[in-house]
């Protein structure tokens, strides 16, 4: 299969989103939002006692409803701490990369995030932006220790991470695929037993390819351009990862020697993470999100990192229920 190429279009200039007013829900997730953002570098608080209560389905594209009649403590101090402390990729094109010729970090998450500041501070987000770049398995420990107050990195949000992290509501939907040499043999996800596969650690490519062919041989790494390396040199048989990431591998080479198997493996909805017991933060958040989905900036930055031909998905609607 040839190499898919994206084509970048111009984006339209981006509609100013308005602060919206929201927050968590009760006098004391304030105390503690407040509490933690004392340290103008952290927006962490102490968690919450454990309950007793019954553990309920999960839906892990469901998030919390923006509601402007509830305070906004935590995005507040952010306010008035003057930066909002994200954390982001530097090596994958389109999504999260370091610009060689001037240092500047682009792509599509950072976009978004960029709109989150312009909501929050009215003006110039990249004067109020702070980048801290991340390894895949750096991503959820960093918004827990509080070293950023989010994360948008290509991040699944999964059940298993809401138990340490909130998510946003879902802004993409990719899926995970594997990516092979052009004139590998392998041509289904099965005829990988036995074969060595490069994913990153901390992502859930690891499980899932396991789950899916038990007797693959796992190269972990701890940098994605790591598998792009691995796979030139011969030391592995594919790679598995999403497929927007393996796109950008495509797009990085000058002529395309790899294809992918395009037999999605599992769903990979990206949200943004945000530390637990700051709900407030969350929904403002989802408030810009719905505020892009419907002023159609969010598919204007679709076209603009991800080309239109072949079109990308539409965004995904939202989902309420936490």
């Amino acid at each position: 299969m040839s190499a898919r190429r994206w084509t970048a279009v111009a984006a339209a200039t981006v509609v100013l989103v308005g602060l919206a007013a929201c927050s968590s829900p009760s006098n004391g997730a304030v105390s503690r939002s407040l509490g933690a953002l004392t340290d103008p570098t952290t927006t962490t608080a102490a968690p919450s006692p454990a309950t007793t209560t019954a553990p309920t389905p999960c839906d892990p594209r469901a998030s919390f409803a923006p509601d402007p009649t509830l305070p906004m403590p935590t995005v507040k101090a952010i306010q008035t701490r003057g930066r909002l402390v994200v954390g982001v990729d530097q090596g994958t094109l389109h999504w999260g990369y370091r610009d060689p010729r001037d240092g500047t970090i682009n792509g599509l998450d950072v976009d978004i995030l960029r709109q989150i500041a312009l909501a929050i501070f009215g003006s110039d987000p990249d004067a109020h932006l702070q980048f801290k770049t991340l390894t895949t398995a750096e991503r959820i420990q960093a918004v827990e220790s509080g070293k950023v107050d989010m994360v948008a990195s290509l991040l699944t949000a999964t059940c298993d991470r809401w138990n340490d992290v909130d998510f946003s509501t879902v802004y993409y939907d990719a899926h995970q695929d594997v990516l092979v040499p052009i004139g590998s043999p392998v041509q289904t996800v099965t005829a990988l037993a036995g074969k060595t596969v490069c994913a990153t650690r901390g992502s859930t490519s690891i499980t899932n390819i396991q789950q899916k062919v038990p007797t693959v041989k796992i190269y972990p790494v701890d940098t994605r351009a790591d598998c792009l390396v691995a796979l030139q040199d011969g030391q592995v048989d594919a790679i598995t990862s999403d497929d927007t990431i393996l796109h950008s591998f495509q797009d990085q080479e000058e002529k395309s020697d790899t294809r992918l198997l395009e037999q999605p493996l599992e769903a990979e909805p990206y949200a943004i993470a945000m530390p637990k017991h700051h709900e407030d933060l969350v929904r403002f958040v989802n408030d810009v999100l719905d505020r892009m989905r419907n002023d159609g900036t969010l598919e204007l930055l679709y076209g603009k990192w991800l080309g239109v031909d072949p079109p990308p998905p539409p965004p995904p609607a939202p989902v309420y229920g936490r």
